[in-house]
């Protein structure tokens, strides 16, 4: 297994994790990468891409004091094989190594159980602020908590 950052030629292997991830997206992520202030990583096993992360070093609206990681998203036929996992911890490794000590994300506790099981599993607890529209996707909004994890 391989853990990398993102290139232009994943494009058609990332659509395969994510349908829905489209052209300006990954572009986006892309550019910032460049920029060095995003990681886009992918985890790549037997040269099959099966999972992917954003790691944005400036956090996010609801706390930019530490690095917060978005769009976790693992191959449907490849989930519950701890793709995600390794993913997690690899940007857990990196934001210690930059010298942050707390690492963050959001997820909607309803719609998306599994993964909040997951990552509290991983040490990951809810900061105790209200939930908030993240985005709204195919017309759907998507109410989120944020979660952090002290990194040593």
């Amino acid at each position: 297994m391989i853990i990398r950052n993102v290139t232009p030629a994943d494009y058609e292997s990332l659509k395969i994790i994510k349908p829905s991830l489209d052209l300006e997206t990954v572009t986006n992520r892309l550019n910032r990468q460049n920029k060095g202030e995003v990681e886009f990583l992918v985890l790549e096993d037997n040269f099959e891409l099966v999972s992917f992360v954003l790691l944005k070093w400036n956090g996010k609206e609801t706390h930019p004091e530490y690095p917060d990681m978005e769009d976790l998203y693992t191959k449907e036929d490849k989930r519950g094989k701890g793709y995600g996992s390794l993913l997690i911890k690899e940007c857990e490794r990196k934001a210690k190594k930059k010298g942050f000590s707390k690492i963050g994300l959001a997820v909607n506790p309803q719609e998306n159980d599994h993964a909040n099981q997951l990552y509290q599993h991983l040490g990951y607890q809810p900061t105790g602020e209200k939930t908030y529209v993240d985005g709204i996707y195919s017309g759907v909004e998507d109410w989120c908590i944020d979660m952090e994890k002290l990194i040593k």
